[in-house]
């Protein structure tokens, strides 16, 4: 058995910032050019001021970098999650899977109004797998993508995130489409 006193008596001590020095552009125009930035600098993590962990009914993520309106976000996709077919209004993004034998794959550009998923479960991930979403959002400031959702959902946790950000999106038990509202 490993003893923590050690640990419980040390406090925690502030770091030398990594990145000092470390050249962010003001901007890109479009996600293409800001994945290209990102992965050509090493990848960098700098995670938002009061960086938020989401959780949702198949997966978690954090924003490891933000400048304006360009985001990358960790997901950890649990096991046999059921990617649903849907679009990510507003928001352009690349999806990088990571955890593959070799190296990691890139998808293109998802545009606005493209869909995406599978439509079934994925049984043979049984073990889940780490995704890196690349994102430009269009018309509103960046949260996480889980939030700006149209097309059949995760479940009742995931609902709850998208009416936290768009409270008067049309959300109904497994369906949720931030393009209309709940009135219409």
């Amino acid at each position: 058995m490993t003893d923590t006193t050690d640990y419980v008596r040390k406090p925690f001590t502030r770091m030398e910032d990594p990145y000092a020095g470390f050249e962010v552009p003001e901007t890109w125009d479009n996600v293409q050019e800001f994945a290209d930035w990102w992965l050509n600098s090493k990848m960098p993590i700098v995670f938002p001021k009061q960086a938020e962990v989401f959780l949702s009914d198949d997966a978690t993520s954090v924003c490891l970098f933000r400048k304006g309106r360009f985001q990358v976000e960790l997901y950890l996709i649990h096991p046999q999650p059921k990617v649903q077919v849907h679009e990510h209004p507003d928001v352009e993004v690349i999806k990088i899977r990571m955890g593959l034998v070799g190296r990691p794959v890139m998808s293109d550009v998802l545009h606005k109004g493209e869909a995406h998923g599978s439509g079934m479960r994925l049984e043979a991930e049984t073990k889940g797998f780490p995704l890196i979403a690349i994102q430009h959002w269009l018309t509103r400031e960046p949260t996480t993508i889980a939030s700006i959702w149209k097309g059949p959902t995760a479940g009742p946790m995931h609902e709850d995130l998208i009416r936290r950000f768009t409270p008067d999106a049309y959300v109904i038990d497994g369906y949720a489409d931030i393009t209309t509202t709940s009135q219409q």
